[in-house]
């Protein structure tokens, strides 16, 4: 059971930063073109901006939702790890995790609402529900809570094999799951 739900999670994490990628590349390209229109050709594409905005919002954060799991997050450090006990940069590393449980918490219940609530909004360009462009956030905070979660467990979590897939060095998608011998 314990396997299937790191190998689920697994998946997750490698589909979110395939379309983090996608959604950055889309937005580039996106607001390339538009630029090139309407300064070259003195016509430009009308939805680009709000199709740019949604994008931009997805991306950044899904990629916090990402980020905590190698915990990329700004942090300040007044006394260096390597000087303190072990025990207490444990200490350190499960209040953090507490920390961004409950972040992910407020993200999931309030972006919950937000949500609900833009619903009945319509963004002008496209025609679409603004609150497409906060769905992410309770999306963003369950990754924030299931990572963190997963930090406090110590689930090994296959970073390694990961990075050496998505860095294109690592093989297939189910080299990753493959145990040693």
């Amino acid at each position: 059971m314990k396997r299937t739900l790191i190998i689920i999670v697994t998946l997750i994490h490698i589909l979110l930063i395939n379309l983090s990628k996608l959604m950055i590349v889309a937005m580039l390209l996106l607001v390339f073109a538009n630029v090139v229109l309407r300064y070259a050709f003195n016509s430009g594409i009308y939805w680009s901006e709000e199709i740019a905005l949604v994008l931009e919002v997805w991306f950044i954060f899904l990629s916090l939702g990402l980020g905590v799991k190698h915990r990329l997050h700004i942090s300040i450090n007044l006394v260096n790890r390597e000087s303190m006990p072990a025990w207490l940069n444990k200490a350190l590393d499960l209040l953090a995790d507490i920390v961004f449980i409950i972040v992910g918490a407020v993200m999931v219940i309030y972006g919950i609402r937000l949500t609900q609530f833009t619903m009945r909004s319509i963004m002008p360009a496209t025609k679409w529900p603004a609150g497409i462009l906060y769905l992410v956030l309770p999306l963003s905070g369950f990754v924030v809570i299931v990572e963190a979660l997963f930090h406090i467990l110590g689930y090994n979590m296959f970073d390694e094999k990961i990075d050496a897939y998505l860095s294109g060095k690592g093989g297939k998608l189910g080299d990753i799951f493959r145990s040693e011998s």
